[in-house]
């Protein structure tokens, strides 16, 4: 699976331009043409999945603590930057409306209930018949596996890792992953090579200098995750 023009995916919802994983973010991604936006999504004490790259408040909004302790009411009471509240994974869904690819990242610490997170998604993307426009992607293996064995045969998969190692290859073949989503670091030839003899997508993160999109884009990589989707798009416009 591989793309002469990689896709221009932004990262965190735009978070170069907007809040981190807000509905601002996502309009902002609409706006700029992106082809598609990636979100973090965890489940809050309700069993809701809402939108929060880090399992603690405290970095991207006014609140404190841990997103698991709290409730949905409580959580949307909070300030996600500029004036933006935590969205549920719902409302992301019904915003993206299938008007770009919508890249989920499952995030899973220490304690997690990793069934409970992989059912709570999927049940939503089910109820908006989103499969279609939707990749899941995450670091957990564990994850990976769930999700692998839980969604319909048509779902879109990528492990997510700083690079590939031996296990996520098998993983992979195992479960019949879809692609790899790996640091920018980690990226290389052989990497590429590898996944396309196998079939998969190579998506790379996080990309925001001109000359490494040049190098992705060289290397014929599916998908370019950056803070700043207008540099990537400006930079396919010079390739």
């Amino acid at each position: 699976m591989s793309h002469d023009i990689p896709l221009v995916i932004a990262h965190r919802t735009t978070m170069g331009h907007a809040p981190e994983n807000t509905l601002l973010g996502i309009r902002q991604a609409l706006a700029i043409g992106c082809d598609g936006v990636e979100i973090d999504v965890r489940l809050c004490a309700d069993g809701v999945p809402v939108l929060c790259h880090d399992a603690q408040l405290e970095r991207t909004t006014n609140g404190t603590g841990r997103v698991i302790d709290r409730s949905l009411e409580e959580l949307q009471a909070i300030d996600a930057g500029n004036g933006e509240r935590i969205p549920t994974l719902r409302q992301a869904i019904d915003v993206v409306n299938g008007q770009m690819l919508l890249i989920i990242e499952l995030k899973v610490s220490e304690g997690d209930d990793v069934p409970a997170l992989s059912e709570a998604v999927l049940s939503e993307i089910d109820r908006a018949d989103a499969w279609p426009w939707v990749w899941l992607w995450s670091f957990d293996s564990r994850t990976v596996i769930e999700i692998a064995n839980r969604a319909p045969q048509h779902r879109r998969i990528a492990h997510l890792c700083l690079a590939p190692t031996p296990d996520i290859w098998q993983i992979a073949a195992e479960h019949h992953l879809d692609g790899i989503s790996m640091q920018s670091m980690g990226l290389s030839a052989e990497n590429v090579s590898a996944c396309r003899a196998h079939g998969m997508a190579t998506f790379v993160w996080t990309v925001n200098e001109p000359s490494d999109i040049g190098r992705c884009v060289d290397l014929g990589v599916t998908g370019i995750v950056g803070d700043y989707p207008q540099r990537i798009h400006a930079a396919l416009g010079d390739a």
